[in-house]
């Protein structure tokens, strides 16, 4: 190919390998030219994987659910929690792309919502990545994985403001740090270390909401329980 001819567009294979291989071309061409199958993929998939680990969990754990429970109904409670999560994933998504666009236009970039609609869904390749490692792990130990700082922690400590904070910092985190500074600065054509930054402080707020959230439920649930019958 001569220097005068254009690039190829890369297709959705070369795209799902590119994100992590060769993140700054490919999400170019993400930018360049949006399409929105492979984010769905990547959600479906994930949610899929999630299975692994759930079903490891009633299986070491019977106290989830009552003695009399039938495989059917596990089963059915297993569709249930993963639709869940792949529900929530499709409401993130697009929330995600929203707050790269309001972002981007506090620091002067305007953007196109179907570009950063884009863009935030190819950044949920981290999720497969976290539910392919579980998954394996799991099926070859036996045992669920607790990803980052929280592998110290109990179970019942991992529910914690403290330990939501500790298991959030880990190696998947830090993966989507990297591609987000990279996707976000081509989005917002800025200098990566910029992006970088903002990343940082976004995903630092969304970990801080996580941990809100776990002391808020925390607080709630001990006072159902004080003024509870008995």
């Amino acid at each position: 190919m001569s220097i005068s001819d254009p690039p190829h567009d890369k297709n959705l294979l070369a795209r799902a390998i590119g994100v992590l291989t060769d993140s700054a071309s490919t999400f170019e061409d993400i930018i360049k030219k949006p399409d929105f199958v492979l984010p769905v993929i990547f959600i479906v998939l994930s949610g899929i994987l999630g299975l692994v680990p759930l079903s490891h969990s009633f299986g070491t754990m019977p106290e989830l659910m009552p003695p009399s429970t039938s495989e059917l109904s596990k089963s059915a409670a297993m569709g249930t929690a993963s639709t869940a999560f792949i529900v929530s994933q499709f409401i993130w998504w697009p929330l995600r792309a929203l707050i790269f666009v309001g972002a981007g236009a506090l620091i002067g970039s305007r953007i196109d919502f179907k570009k950063s609609l884009a863009v935030s869904g190819y950044l949920n390749i981290t999720l497969v990545l976290s539910g392919i490692i579980t998954a394996i792990t799991v099926a070859v130990t036996g045992q669920a994985v607790v990803l980052g700082f929280g592998i110290t922690l109990t179970p019942d400590q991992l529910t914690t403001p403290w330990g939501i904070i500790l298991s959030s910092i880990n190696i998947f985190s830090i993966i989507y740090i990297i591609l987000s500074s990279i996707a976000l600065s081509r989005l917002w054509n800025v200098k990566i270390s910029k992006s970088a930054a903002i990343t940082i402080i976004m995903w630092a707020l969304v970990i801080a909401l996580s941990a809100w959230s776990a002391h808020l439920t925390s607080k709630l649930t001990q006072l159902q329980m004080g003024i509870g019958p008995g």
